[in-house]
């Protein structure tokens, strides 16, 4: 009977993950929609050589500052200026995509914490794109110029004042998303170490019964934290935990390792 719940919930989980784990041919069927957005969150000069035909360029850089250390967000007002002026709205739906994921992670994240209600990922990414012999261009496509207006959710990002009270809480489970030789150079007090690589196979995401059995150390009714060197590869494990696995109470360390360790 245990096996059955089990299964029954990571089905369940499996299903309502669909939603912002969107495949290829989804996304290829909505993309001319009028409240699509697809996003494609490399850098400008990637997105110059070949992209998918109707996406929009937001290089994750360029939401994110050097100060006070590399990769920390800029001020949710600057963000929602960028967004508007792409013509994305808090409102619409949104599809991001990147060459590996985790440029889309990071994407995904600062979205959700701009108060963005309709968020997916492409799995597979560009490369599942090509892969599938879809529509490709190295034609900008521009959007109006609209109006984003934020509902920042705060709770889901953290600062080194608020790990460093959390690191001896037993409520709490701090995970390293980075390679097991960085960790293993340096981490932060009793912080679990799970690869992001370890929840790929090529640019598509592992299964979530893959994935659960990944994060089997990590308990559902404990608060976690993610960090890696720049919070970007945590984007990616907060989009699995959150979106493909249910946990409820993820954070992300926006300066990361490199802020802890400064």
């Amino acid at each position: 009977m245990k096996k059955l719940v089990n299964l029954l919930f990571i089905s369940f989980i499996a299903l309502a993950a669909n939603a912002q784990l969107i495949s290829v041919d989804q996304v290829a069927k909505i993309i001319k929609e009028p409240n699509v957005v697809v996003i494609d969150a490399r850098s400008a000069a990637d997105y110059a050589k070949t992209h998918v035909n109707g996406a929009i360029n937001i290089p994750v850089t360029t939401l994110c500052t050097s100060s006070p250390v590399e990769g920390t967000l800029k001020s949710s007002s600057a963000i929602a200026t960028i967004l508007g002026q792409k013509g994305v709205k808090r409102t619409s739906k949104i599809v991001v995509y990147c060459k590996t994921g985790v440029n889309a992670g990071r994407m995904y994240w600062i979205l959700k914490y701009m108060g963005c209600t309709d968020v997916s990922m492409m799995d597979g990414q560009m490369q599942g794109w090509f892969d599938k012999r879809k529509p490709i261009t190295k034609t900008p496509t521009t959007l109006t110029a609209t109006t984003f207006s934020p509902s920042v959710k705060a709770s889901i990002k953290v600062d080194k004042a608020y790990v460093k009270s959390k690191v001896s809480n037993s409520g709490t489970v701090i995970v390293d998303s980075r390679k097991k030789a960085d960790y293993d150079a340096g981490h932060i007090g009793n912080a679990i170490n799970i690869p992001h690589e370890s929840m790929l196979s090529g640019t598509k995401l592992k299964s979530v019964s893959a994935l659960t059995s990944l994060y089997s150390s990590v308990p559902k009714n404990k608060e976690v934290i993610l960090y890696c060197k720049t919070s970007t590869t945590a984007g990616l494990t907060y989009f699995v935990l959150t979106s493909m696995l249910g946990y409820t109470n993820v954070k992300v360390y926006d300066g990361a390792y490199l802020d802890w360790s400064k």
